[in-house]
């Protein structure tokens, strides 16, 4: 007879490893290493093809720069005279991942390791496109425990939209990875995640203690809803200016199954200081007043809702409209970001499991505090593999 009391931990250190959005397959190889460990290899090849243009100058870093890699709102050029029109082609999204889990002593284990190479500087397109891997996921699972490097508890995995870009709502979307201590149990999740304070000069790692991000999660038959919850410590110091405030945010995020196959999913969050977990760079958790050095906290909304419709079982379509509109206080440089927001559509083929084909507009607007504008279009067609 099955004891529960004893396998109900170990189901929750499998969710946990299940929330991780990988691959939709993976090559399994059971037991293959002896003592009960089951390890599979996943990830995909993808291919993407952008045409992009800007009417305010033109995008950061050359052909490596990460706007040029995927929609980066933060990055669109604002205040210039002449626009700007290029072509790019990358597999950087592709991504591995090695995933082990055994049982030991009544003790549910695992273990994720997934990498990429979208935003490595080390490589250039001149001969022959080597770029380095980076860190995405590591992490270990012990029962209900998580320890290491992964999505923050405060982003809702399972509402992200179907996008064909890498991100289907920047501005929108809670999007952070970082490493940390989970414990999950019942829907609900708590965890001790790592401090960074993000300001008008740059990233801070003065912070003393952690950060502190919470969720509890509803499934029912329709889909599900999620409340999210983060409080963290802000804090500068450069030896000369040394303060320090708090930061919090709240959110509610779900996914609903509306018609034959249809959903709709979204996402609300609202913060002072929450800063760096939204909106990839767009909005500071604070500025530091430069009568007094004192740390002024950013308040900012973000959001986005997508409707992904099912033309039949081989094609879809989504819809996305993201925005984010940021408070900065009255000290604010002119050179940070007031609001951003994007509309995309896509439609997508997958004439068996594994592959997805997929071509995509979408048009991003981003303001800065001094009044300066700036627009971006992107075509983009990709292919991917996911095995």
């Amino acid at each position: 007879m099955i004891n529960m009391s004893e396998k109900m931990p170990r189901i929750g250190a499998l969710t946990a490893m299940a929330l991780l959005p990988m691959s939709v397959s993976a090559y399994n190889f059971s037991d293959v290493f002896g003592g009960g460990v089951d390890f599979s290899i996943g990830g995909y090849a993808k291919l993407s093809a952008m045409w992009t243009d800007t009417d305010s100058g033109s995008l950061a870093g050359g052909s490596g720069g990460t706007g040029r890699t995927f929609y980066l709102p933060s990055s669109i050029p604002t205040g210039g005279d002449d626009g700007d029109t290029v072509f790019d082609m990358t597999a950087r999204e592709s991504r591995i991942n090695f995933k082990g889990k055994t049982t030991a002593g009544g003790y549910a284990l695992g273990m994720v390791l997934e990498m990429d190479f979208l935003t490595t500087g080390f490589g250039n397109e001149a001969v022959s496109n080597s770029y380095s891997p980076r860190l995405r996921h590591y992490l270990l699972t012990f029962d209900n425990w998580l320890f290491g490097q992964t999505w923050s508890t405060f982003m809702d995995t399972a509402a992200l939209p179907d996008a064909l870009d890498f991100l289907g709502a920047p501005e929108g979307t809670v999007f952070i990875r970082q490493p940390m201590v989970r414990y999950s149990a019942n829907g609900f999740q708590v965890a001790l995640e790592n401090p960074e304070t993000f300001t008008d000069a740059g990233v801070n790692d003065d912070n003393s203690v952690p950060d502190i991000a919470a969720n509890y999660k509803m499934k029912m038959d329709w889909g599900h809803l999620r409340f999210n919850a983060l409080l963290r410590e802000l804090k500068y110091d450069d030896g000369t200016t040394d303060d320090s405030t708090n930061g919090w945010g709240l959110g509610v995020s779900g996914k609903v199954k509306v018609l034959d196959g249809d959903d709709i999913r979204f996402a609300v969050n609202y913060g002072d200081g929450m800063g760096r977990y939204t909106s990839l760079g767009v909005v500071r958790d604070a500025v530091i007043d430069p009568g007094n050095g004192d740390l002024e906290t950013v308040e900012s909304v973000a959001g986005f809702i997508a409707y992904r419709h099912m033309w039949n079982s081989q094609w879809r379509s989504n819809l996305i409209y993201s925005l984010v509109e940021v408070d900065n206080p009255s000290s604010a440089p002119a050179s940070l970001n007031e609001s951003a927001n994007s509309i995309q559509v896509n439609l997508m083929y997958t004439p068996v499991k594994q592959i997805t084909l997929g071509v995509m507009y979408l048009h991003g607007e981003l303001e800065k505090e001094s009044g300066d504008e700036g627009e971006l279009d992107r075509v983009q067609f990709a292919a991917k593999y996911a095995f």
